[in-house]
């Protein structure tokens, strides 16, 4: 039964009950499971630093997404005290339609991968309202989108060339309260990504072969 769910759960610190609001929360697990997640992504470390900064010169909370199967993780956050507060691992549900680092991703995806997590996950086809908003995003490679009390404002990380699939973005999320300047914000995003895009650009040629990297003179001898 679902009481009976419920209180495995809670037994496996999966959930745990809320003193305010909805009955349950996320449990100590689901942050565990999103910090091993993070942590053990070989470009956690990488992006950490652009996230900081963000984060800091903003005001606001900031974080970087990474496509992962049928959900998105966390690589990095920066949280800070009365702001916004991510969840680390996005699972294969609303959030695919309900946030907007969800939808951005799903944007860059090929069409089968859209059309079978939505199949799959929300037994439905992808609406042609949603087809283009996909298109509309892949036009500028970013997204705001105002959810309930905070406002996304979302840079897609382009870190292999525009033809290949976009698995990062870069998310900072503003509390209605505080009354960002969206115009501003968008741009302190982009910029972050834009530095992100030049480190994975970095750490990729780091990583070729030498043989690769370096210039041939065979045949340029007189």
């Amino acid at each position: 039964s679902l009481t009976r769910l419920l209180k495995m759960l809670v037994a496996e610190e999966w959930i745990r009950p809320s003193d305010v609001g909805a009955r349950y929360v996320a449990g100590s697990r689901l942050f565990e499971l999103g910090d091993d997640l993070r942590s053990h992504h070989p470009l956690a470390d990488l992006v950490a630093p652009v996230v900081y900064d963000l984060a800091h010169e903003t005001g606001h909370s900031a974080c970087v997404a990474a496509f992962q199967g049928d959900h998105f993780i966390l690589l990095a956050k920066t949280e800070h005290r009365g702001s916004y507060h991510f969840i680390d691992v996005f699972t294969p549900n609303f959030d695919w339609i309900g946030n907007g680092m969800g939808q951005l991703l799903l944007a860059y995806q090929p069409e089968e991968t859209v059309s079978r997590i939505y199949r799959e996950h929300f037994e439905m086809e992808v609406p042609r309202e949603h087809w283009e908003r996909f298109g509309a995003i892949r036009e500028t490679g970013t997204f705001v989108r105002t959810e309930g009390i905070v406002t996304r404002f979302i840079s897609a990380v382009r870190a292999q060339g525009d033809a290949a699939p976009v698995e990062n973005v870069v998310s900072l999320a503003a509390l209605s309260t505080h009354a960002p300047d969206a115009q501003a914000m968008l741009a302190e995003v982009c910029r972050a990504a834009r530095t992100i895009e030049q480190r994975f650009e970095l750490q990729r040629v780091a990583l070729r072969p030498a043989a690769e990297i370096a210039p041939t003179f065979q045949g340029r001898r007189k």
